[in-house]
């Protein structure tokens, strides 16, 4: 102990001159309702003052009510026990009323306030008064709240048509047809939504994004206030806040949650998500009709995403403490479910797994495995979400500076995590506390350079396979084009799409007319030729003339016959027909060179996919790879079949468009990686899509940990 708390408990300050004792009371906008909850009733408080909300039972909200500040606890006493029938003392009383005031239920005055204030400790004094800068926590930055009361009692007048039963249904049908809209174009927006993810964007889009998001989220807490005062609640506070540096609204409803009745309670929460999706509703037709690439456009489909797809998951999701957690919070009857089973649940591990001295709190049988699954899901869920915060803030960083983007990302890592990281230090000081003596005891030399060497040997066995992930668009490995080697009239074609064809079987024959003509004069001419040339061997005169000549006609004829004989296009290999509408060709006239359908070997599939420089030396000729294809089952197996040798462009689907080149001063190097895969039973088509993961070598933890540091010395610092 310090010399300064030492001195102030042993000389602790004069107190501040005591004010005539006064008696409790209730604060003059208390308000309250009595509730059903498991059978019994029970009622509901509101305090103002504190902005609180308590639950008693009917026989302690009586007695609380018999406190105005004037009547003492032997009044008080008196007439509860003359309400109840039976003795009730004014020592209980006394008891009872400092229950309450350690919960802050009772009003004070600011004097009161002030002479409390003063019986605290000079330190704990200056902390009081003092406070905390908004700016100590980055993680849940508060700014000060104001009354908006009045405000939206004049909105509640001019908008309370939003309640009527016309409303509630056109709402409803623009929802539904916004929604038609989104299945009918949703691979547009899941590739958009992955594009946005990545963060392909500029500083102008940052501020477009933070502007909206603000908008968005102080409609939602406004729809709460709005239906808390329709409930017939009052709305005392209202105040902006940094969640993680994001911007968020928070609304004081706990008055409609007091005076309301189940459905009202639920209508209240349900509320902001309501107002998400009537957004949702105007936005997405706007998206629909608007030009790609334009502000509105942008703009619609960030509302469209954020009030839609992101709402549904983040905001109806009972796993986290919004909207769907409160809903769910009133259906099961239990108003702190993810703190309950979270304690109770953590609580237990660390007395029946770590073996820790703690204790565990009751909790009913046949709520424990609920409250257990409970925990964990809601607890995953949450990492999820925070890491996935995380990275998105990464993918913005990075997209403005890949070289030195680690560090914010870092830094905003550190301030979403800080209070898990705080805690699980703490976890890890408790269980060394109290596992030290036997841990010391065990571990003598011996055990220590055994488990030293136990731990070498596990860093260095080789158990994880690195991997390379990308996008594909399958192609066939062996594919033809048939064109027309001589120009002609298409006069048959004998296959369809889709139909299979062995090498060399017919697909189409030309005909031409200047062709057939030419071959039969040339034939006519060769018959000509061959008669003069034998007669010039019988009367042994002109042979030599007449032989060359006959050769130089055989020579045209030859040439005109396989002319002619390219009228008619055979399969240059087995394969399927894969041009669409190929029988569309008929009758018409093509000219050397013109393509008339093309041939796929489906047998064999090739998938190809980008990597950037710093990827490509964990991948080699030969490896395995999985491929999963967008819309089957399961994941089929390749191989790398080849690594380009020099760096190429990035495909449009790939690069995600042109803002990736003019978002970074310096982009990596992209190279192509075929994979080729087995194709039984030709199930797989040209065009397919998917995501591709290449197996290397497999590597130690400890490997993998020293590449870690080779490549930040070698890429970030030397």
């Amino acid at each position: 102990m310090n010399l300064t708390r030492a001195l102030e408990v042993a000389l602790p300050e004069i107190p501040a001159r005591k004010l005539a004792e006064s008696y409790p009371r209730m604060d003059p906008g208390t308000s309250f309702r009595e509730h059903t909850e498991y059978g019994k009733t029970v009622v509901r408080v509101y305090v103002p003052s504190v902005a609180g909300m308590y639950t008693m039972e009917k026989s302690q909200w009586e007695l609380a009510q018999l406190f105005d500040g004037k009547r003492s606890y032997e009044e008080i006493a008196k007439i509860y026990s003359q309400q109840i029938g039976a003795r009730y003392d004014a020592e209980s009383v006394r008891d009872f009323a400092a229950t309450l005031d350690a919960s802050d239920f009772w009003y004070k005055t600011p004097q009161e306030k002030n002479i409390q204030l003063m019986k605290l400790s000079l330190e704990e004094r200056k902390k009081k008064l003092k406070g905390k800068s908004i700016w100590t926590d980055l993680s849940d930055v508060d700014f000060p709240a104001f009354n908006p009361d009045r405000f939206v009692t004049w909105l509640y007048g001019k908008t309370r048509f939003i309640y009527t039963t016309w409303f509630t249904l056109v709402s409803v049908v623009a929802i539904l047809f916004s929604a038609g809209i989104t299945v009918g174009h949703w691979s547009r927006i899941w590739e958009d939504s992955v594009n946005f993810y990545l963060w392909r964007r500029t500083w102008t889009d940052v501020f477009y994004m933070y502007t909206l998001g603000m908008g968005i989220v102080a409609l939602h807490e406004l729809a709460h206030a709005h239906t808390c005062k329709h409930c017939g609640g009052r709305v005392p506070a209202m105040g902006f806040a940094l969640i993680y540096l994001l911007p968020a609204f928070y609304t004081d409803t706990t008055e409609g949650f007091v005076q309301g009745t189940f459905s009202q309670r639920l209508m209240i929460s349900f509320a902001g998500v309501w107002s998400e999706m009537l957004l949702y509703a105007v936005a997405t037709p706007i998206w629909w009709v608007t030009q790609p690439g334009t502000s509105i456009h942008n703009g619609a489909y960030f509302v469209m995403i954020l009030c839609g797809f992101m709402n549904v998951i983040v905001n109806w999701n009972p796993l986290i403490k919004l909207d769907g957690y409160y809903m769910l919070c009133d259906f099961v009857g239990i108003n702190n479910l993810k703190e309950d089973s979270t304690a109770y649940t953590a609580a237990w591990v660390k007395k029946n797994i770590w073996r820790l001295p703690v204790e565990v709190p009751y909790v009913p049988k046949q709520r424990r495995l609920i409250f257990a699954g409970y925990a964990l899901a809601s607890g995953a869920y949450s990492y999820m979400v925070l890491y996935i915060m995380a990275s998105f803030t990464g993918n913005i960083v990075r997209s403005f500076s890949p070289e030195w983007g680690f560090i914010p990302e870092l830094g905003v890592a550190a301030i979403i995590f800080k209070s898990r990281i705080r805690l699980l230090v703490n976890f890890m000081k408790f269980l060394y506390l109290d596992k030290k003596d036997r841990v010391t005891a065990w571990l003598t030399p011996r055990n220590a350079l055994i488990t030293a060497a136990a731990a070498g040997v596990l860093l260095a066995i080789p158990v994880w396979k690195e991997s390379v992930a990308g996008k594909f668009v399958l192609e066939p490995v062996n594919e033809a084009v048939v064109r027309a080697r001589v120009p002609g009239k298409v006069s048959e074609i004998f296959v369809r799409e889709g139909e299979s064809v062995a090498q060399g079987a017919p697909l189409a024959t030309l005909t031409s007319l200047p062709l057939e003509s030419n071959l039969s004069d040339a034939q006519a001419r060769l018959q000509m030729a061959s008669a003069e040339a034998r007669e010039a061997e019988l009367h042994y005169q002109g042979f030599g003339g007449a032989l060359m000549e006959k050769e130089r006609t055989a020579s045209h004829y030859a040439q005109i016959s396989e002319m002619s004989a390219a009228l008619e296009l055979k399969a240059p290999i087995g394969g399927t027909v894969v041009t669409p509408k190929v029988q569309d060709q008929l009758g018409a006239y093509l000219a050397t060179g013109t393509e008339l359908l093309e041939l796929a070997d489906l047998s064999r599939m090739k998938a190809r996919i980008y990597m950037s420089e710093y990827d490509l030396n964990k991948v080699h000729l030969g490896e395995t790879a999985k491929l999963a294809l967008d819309g089957m089952m399961g994941k089929r197996e390749g191989q790398v079949s080849m690594i380009s040798a020099r760096p190429t462009d990035l495909p449009a689907w790939e690069a995600g468009g042109s803002e990736k080149d003019a978002s970074s001063d310096a982009p990596p190097q992209y190279y192509f990686v075929d994979l080729v895969m087995e194709n039984p039973g030709d199930k797989l088509k040209p065009g397919m899509t998917g995501v591709a993961r290449v197996y290397g070598r497999r590597r130690s933890i400890g490997g993998m940990a020293l590449e870690v540091v080779k490549n930040f010395w070698g890429r970030k610092l030397w």
